[in-house]
């Protein structure tokens, strides 16, 4: 193996630090840390460098870095490296950030004012070889294999950072032709476009090299252009003699840089485990922590477990009331969900002490001491997996008042776009504490015992980024209006979903016999295979687009190929039926609570980027409303009574209108002050015409327009929706913008403070990091682009959503009233209410959801009634008054 090679000599590891980095940038995505500082580039190198000393195990490394200054190849030739591009925005602050992050890992770096990384690499590898050493030098740039030897090889990077070809005499001569050193003279006849060296017009790789294997150098041709065949490659040679020789010089890297250095104290484990870590967890590298021993072992047998009895569980009490705050975490029987309640134990820990205190439940009633301690209003509680915890308890009649830190919450506020990590990674991380010895029974008390040292580290990053109040006000609080909506769970009516099954069924079967018979034989129409034999061989429609496997039949596919053929409108609605049936009427019923008759999906609060809640198991938040049979499934949620009807009160536009608040636009603004409809007047404005001659068509695009606008979207992105010309959806957002001008002034604004800061924010201080505005890559900005005006409109909806979800949860609790909230899907919340306390309730919930926040816009919802889902009727409140 090539790390095994030559290992009787030490060995000593060059590595081009100006050309790796800007490999590392390219390889990989636009990285942020928390502090929103870009760290792709960085990341890749260190994961670059760890890749070569696992694999190559080098004695020695030295990382060698360019000037800014003027190097004498410039002084020579002025438009040395003029035609380069200039170093991306993204990359420029990495380099600093790099070079102190390998000062924490105490590898060497060199760098010298008027010289290159290249002469740097030239001199060291020369000296070291001379001193005995095996040099490799690592570079993706390809001037340094002139630096081959017998004891210097090139780890050349083919392709990003992580593919490297040893090239050694042998790989040189077999790749080129050529032994290393005549490789300058190629350069200096064919020049270098990269470097903006000339070399001399008209001699390219082949010619250069078959003039060298004829004459040995270009001094030589230089020396004898008569017997160079070719008229114009004479006088070219004759004319540009001068030009090559500049180019040889500016090709050739110099191996006499006056640098000293001890390369016995170039060694690789003289660094400190936990600076270096500190170093790389401020970067955010979470995943490569492992690679020092830095953490803390945590000790099981260092907590003292007491189990709780009468006179314990009364001291736990007042220690508690005394300190104020207590960490609480329930734990679960095996294999059983929090729904169900069934709780094998309760923990409770206090700061600075080392005693968890346990409370076995199995499946005796709880202690009425228990529940005094979670009600207390006047102990705060810290909790682990908060509103799971909630959840189980209400099945015991125990509710959680005053939760003052919930980890992970805390942590999705502060890292919104990151995947959510398990418990244990967050405390590793932000504790640097490790688990590796922890048995998975124990680690539960492990980490509730570290809480109060985790909520001392996370919330003064809160308070830093501005994000305490929306913790505090909106998340925290909306823990136990979720645990309360899954407890109540939504009625399913079991037999309506059966039957609509089977009439699905029924349908797709005449569907599939349809299509059978317009293709004159059976095939599967859920193969994309088969099925694009059907359309494309058989019946000879035009094929769209291909893929590795055959033709593609995907739904723009079909789209373009609507009106060819009778056969595609049955494909599409047999694919639109299919997946109904299969993702909600028949997957439905088995997810019915057996106990309850009802669905209990879970509301989760630590997803998304923009703050919206996402429902799964299942998502109620996708059942199809446009269509009819969508509309069908609705039908099977009813209320849990038979004296109750369901009420759904919907945020009338509350995007559009937070998007005219945020933007200030007096027109839109005005727009929605009068009460008129807004889609109407966009398309009054827009397509020119009076209000009451707007169709319903034109009211239609106004509508895209308007969400289209409030997103960010392009041209090309309207013209699809739709369906004209691009250029006549660019003309449309023209005149827009002319008409709202404050709009596009706001939007304009809007992204260049994310350019600067590098996130975007609600109304309420819910950042969404989008270090891709930057870019240099057109696609990512533009996306990125989009994301930062989007952001605020839609984070910001989400956001009064969860207000006024807690708002209207604490009025009810002081309420008489026979209402149960159940479910929230969009800007919808849904309730089951007494057909008595209809009246009361929505007058209640109207006001509470409308005045959740402040805007320079009407919040205005709409009511509507009904025996289920599907079926509601418009419900005005105080019609009489």
């Amino acid at each position: 193996m090539a790390n095994k090679e030559n290992k009787e000599k030490k060995t000593l590891f060059l590595l081009d630090g100006h050309s790796l980095t800007h490999r590392a940038f390219y390889a990989l995505p636009l990285l942020t840390n928390d502090e929103g500082e870009y760290t792709n580039a960085v990341f890749g190198f260190v994961r670059m460098l760890f890749s070569l000393t696992d694999e190559w195990n080098p004695d020695r490394m030295i990382i060698t870095f360019d000037k800014k200054a003027p190097t004498f190849r410039h002084e020579e030739y002025e438009d040395y490296k003029g035609t380069r591009k200039k170093m991306p925005e993204e990359l420029v602050p990495q380099i600093p950030l790099l070079q102190q992050t390998i000062e924490k890992l105490k590898i060497p770096m060199l760098a010298k004012e008027g010289f290159e990384a290249d002469d740097l690499l030239g001199t060291l590898s020369k000296e070291a070889a001379e001193e005995g050493y095996m040099v490799y030098i690592v570079t993706g740039d390809r001037d340094a294999l002139q630096l081959v030897s017998d004891n210097v090889n090139i780890l050349y990077t083919r392709k990003g950072i992580s593919d490297l070809v040893k090239f050694d005499l042998e790989k040189v001569m077999e790749k080129y032709e050529l032994p290393p050193e005549k490789l300058i003279d190629r350069k200096g006849l064919m020049g270098d476009s990269s470097d903006n060296i000339p070399g001399v017009p008209g001699i390219g790789k082949k010619t250069a090299l078959k003039l060298l294997k004829e004459f040995g150098s270009m001094e030589e041709i230089l020396a004898n252009i008569d017997q160079v065949s070719g008229k114009k490659r004479k006088e070219n040679l004759r004319k540009y003699a001068d030009q090559a020789r500049m180019s040889y010089r500016l090709g050739k890297i110099k191996r006499d840089v006056p640098v000293e250095i001890n390369f016995d104290k170039c060694r690789l484990d003289s660094y400190d485990d936990k600076e270096a870590a500190e170093q790389f967890e401020k970067l955010g590298f979470t995943s490569l922590l492992d690679r020092f021993d830095f953490k803390e072992a945590v000790e099981f047998s260092d907590l003292e477990i007491i189990t709780l009895n009468q006179r314990s569980l009364k001291e736990l009490q007042e220690k508690a009331v005394k300190a104020g705050e207590i960490a609480v975490a329930v734990k679960l029987k095996k294999n059983t969900k929090a729904i169900q309640g069934k709780i094998e134990a309760i923990y409770f820990a206090l700061k600075s002490e080392s005693e968890i205190y346990s409370y076995p439940v199995e499946d005796k009633e709880i202690d009425p001491l228990i529940e005094d301690i979670l009600s207390a209003k006047e102990i705060a509680k810290l909790i682990i997996d908060a509103k799971e915890a909630s959840l189980a308890l209400l099945k015991h009649e125990l509710e959680i008042l005053n939760i003052s830190f919930e980890p992970l919450l805390a942590y999705y506020l502060l890292q919104p776009s990151s995947s959510l990590p398990e418990l244990e990674q967050v405390l590793s991380q932000e504790l640097t504490i490790s688990f590796e010895e922890i048995k998975e029974q124990e680690k539960l008390l492990i980490e509730i015992s570290r809480l109060f040292d985790l909520r001392d580290k996370l919330m003064p990053k809160l308070e830093k980024d501005e994000l305490l109040k929306l913790y505090n006000e909106i998340e925290l609080p909306l823990i136990k209006v979720l645990a309360r909506m899954e407890y109540n769970g939504v009625k399913v009516d079991r037999d309506w979903l059966n039957n609509l099954s089977e009439k699905l069924g029924e349908r797709l079967d005449i569907i599939t016999e349809k299509a059978h018979q317009l293709a004159g034989e059976e095939f599967n129409l859920n193969s994309p295979k088969q099925l694009g034999e059907i359309l494309f061989e058989k019946l000879g429609l035009p094929v769209i687009k291909r893929t590795k496997t055959g033709y593609s039949t995907n739904a723009s596919v079909l789209e373009k190929l609507e009106g060819k053929h009778e056969i595609i409108p049955l494909i599409s609605e047999y694919r639109e039926l299919s997946k109904l049936k299969s993702t909600y009427v028949d997957s439905l019923p088995p997810l019915i609570n057996q106990e309850t008759e009802k669905i209990h999906t879970s509301f989760n609060q630590m997803v998304t980027a923009t703050g919206r809640l996402s429902s799964t198991d299942p998502n109620l938040q996708n059942i199809p409303i446009r269509t009819e049979e969508g509309r069908e499934i609705r039908k099977a949620f009813i209320p849990s009574e038979k004296d109750m009807l369901l009420l759904a009160v919907d945020y009338s536009q509350i995007e559009l209108r937070v998007f005219a608040h945020l933007s200030g636009d007096k027109k839109l603004k005005e727009a929605f002050n009068s009460g008129a409809d807004i889609h109407t007047e966009t398309a009054s404005e827009v397509f020119e015409v009076e209000p009451e001659e707007v169709s319903p068509n034109l009211r239609r695009h106004a509508k895209v327009i308007n969400f289209g606008i409030a997103y960010g979207m392009s041209s090309y992105g309207l013209s699809q929706d739709l369906d004209i010309p691009v250029e006549e959806a660019q003309d449309y957002i023209d005149k827009y913008f002319n008409r709202f001008s404050g709009v596009k002034k706001y939007m304009d604004q809007t992204i260049e403070r994310v350019k600067e800061c590098g996130y975007a924010e609600t109304m309420f201080g819910r950042r969404r990091y989008i270090p891709e505005i930057n870019s240099s890559n057109y696609h990512r900005r533009s996306f990125a682009e989009r994301t930062a005006i989007n952001t605020p409109v839609q984070g910001t909806a989400a956001d009064i959503m969860k207000k006024s979800m807690i708002d209207v949860y604490n009025a009810l609790e002081n309420a008489n009233l026979n209402l149960n909230i159940l479910l929230q899907v969009h800007d919808e919340l849904v309730f089951e209410v007494a057909k008595s306390d209809l009246e009361p309730a929505a007058e209640l919930i109207k006001a509470k959801m409308e005045n959740a926040a402040k805007l320079d816009v009407p919040l205005l919802v709409d009511l509507q009634t009904g025996e289920n889902w599907r079926d509601k009727k418009d419900y005005e409140v105080n019609k009489d008054a």
